[in-house]
């Protein structure tokens, strides 16, 4: 008998120890949006507001109050975790107007919490972000894996850009000696800028290929191949990667994005190359990545119609046979691979004395006195334009 009362003892306290482990189902508060993203994106342009809001999973029966603060101290364990080199905004740049807000009965979304910002108190093209999180609520639990919700501070650059109309483009004279130029053979490499196409179609015409920058048969960004891409494509032509000088003599890693790209509308693409691995990214996302069997990438040797003397250059290609169509800013050339996080922090600018930046081209519409787009880097690696540019203004970044 002892035997059995022992038995119902333990399966009594098997039942009492799972019922207190069970899920907890009751009505639970969280910052608005935060659900399937912890990060919300802020862009600033001049002084501009948002507001966080907090929502409860039900109609709240009574008023519900909540302290919703923000929590700098939070941001180095988040970096850590995301891989991030966010930065806490100056405290001078932004202000709050409440740490307070309420969910008024029947409702389920608070008063917001609203964040102002200042463009002018902020660098052009660092990261900056605020965690703002749920401190307290007085009438509901709060759902901890969205109690916190990471903003973004992105200072909105307004700027002018260079534009080209065919018959343009800008060389860079000093990648043409081998004693004095950075790109005969890197091991490593990042090559990025923001382009506004012109001219685009579904046109496989050889006519209407429309290159962006690069070296042709070794590495070029164009629009198009004249054969089997059509002009509304970005291909990434060759990609030679190997161990021999000439390109020609290298595996060939040529790429093309499946997205069909418009007229008239912002893009970011980059390649980078890690000595491995080879990869492709549009706005911040990577599309195509590649394995390689090592080896350089020669971006100072290019057939241009007349031997292998030609060099890398924005905006044409095969000689002067193809040339670009549409807008181009923020074209840079990088000696080391840049991590994702730093591709989409970068968009917009990036400092010029940044570790590995080779060449620096913002087309800002700054000129130097010979007429020249200066190299941000101060190499000297400046781009000479040949035939008609021009500048339009009031371009935002991000777009």
């Amino acid at each position: 008998m002892k035997k059995y009362i022992y038995l119902s003892l333990v399966l009594l306290m098997g039942f009492v120890a799972s019922c207190s482990e069970a899920p907890d189902y009751s009505d639970k508060v969280f910052l608005t949006g935060t659900l399937s993203n912890d990060k919300i994106n802020f862009n600033i342009f001049g002084t501009t507001s948002t507001g966080i809001t907090v929502t409860s999973t039900a109609k709240t029966e009574t008023d519900i109050t909540a302290k919703v603060v923000p929590a700098p101290e939070m941001l180095d364990a988040y970096n850590e975790k995301m891989e991030r080199n966010y930065q806490v905004p100056p405290t001078e740049s932004y202000s709050v107007n409440t740490d307070v807000v309420t969910i008024e009965a029947g409702k389920s979304i608070s008063t917001p919490v609203v964040i102002t910002a200042h463009a002018d108190k902020l660098k052009d093209g660092v990261a900056y972000c605020l965690p703002i999180t749920i401190q307290s609520c007085n009438g509901q639990g709060i759902l901890e894996a969205s109690r916190t919700a990471y903003v973004v501070f992105t200072k909105v650059i307004e700027t002018k850009v260079v534009q080209m109309n065919g018959g343009a483009y800008f060389d860079i004279p000093s990648f043409n000696t081998r004693d004095g130029g950075d790109l005969w053979a890197l091991n490593a490499l990042t090559l990025e800028c923001k382009v506004r196409p012109s001219c685009l179609s579904s046109s496989l015409a050889e006519s209407s290929i429309n290159p962006i920058m690069g070296s042709h048969e070794s590495l070029l960004l164009r629009f198009g191949d004249g054969s089997n891409i059509p002009a509304n494509k970005l291909n990434f032509a060759k990609v030679s990667i190997g161990t021999d000088y000439h390109p020609d003599n290298k595996p060939h890693y040529e790429s093309t994005f499946e997205e069909t790209f418009e007229n008239d509308q912002w893009y970011h693409v980059a390649v980078v190359y890690d000595g491995s691995k080879v990869k492709f990214y549009l706005n911040g996302e990577l599309k195509i990545e590649k394995n390689t069997t090592g080896g350089q990438i020669n971006l100072a040797m290019s057939y241009g119609g007349h031997g292998w003397d030609d060099t890398f250059a924005i905006g044409r290609s095969y000689g002067t046979h193809w040339t670009y169509k549409g807008c181009i800013s923020e074209v840079r050339i990088w000696n080391k691979a840049r991590s994702i996080a730093e591709i989409q922090d970068g968009v917009c600018y990036v400092d010029p004395s940044s570790d590995g930046l080779v060449s620096y081209w913002r087309f800002n519409g700054e000129l130097q006195d010979d007429g020249t787009v200066r190299d941000e880097t101060g190499h000297g690696h400046d781009a000479h334009p040949t035939g008609r540019i021009n500048w339009v203004e009031n371009q935002k970044c991000p777009f």
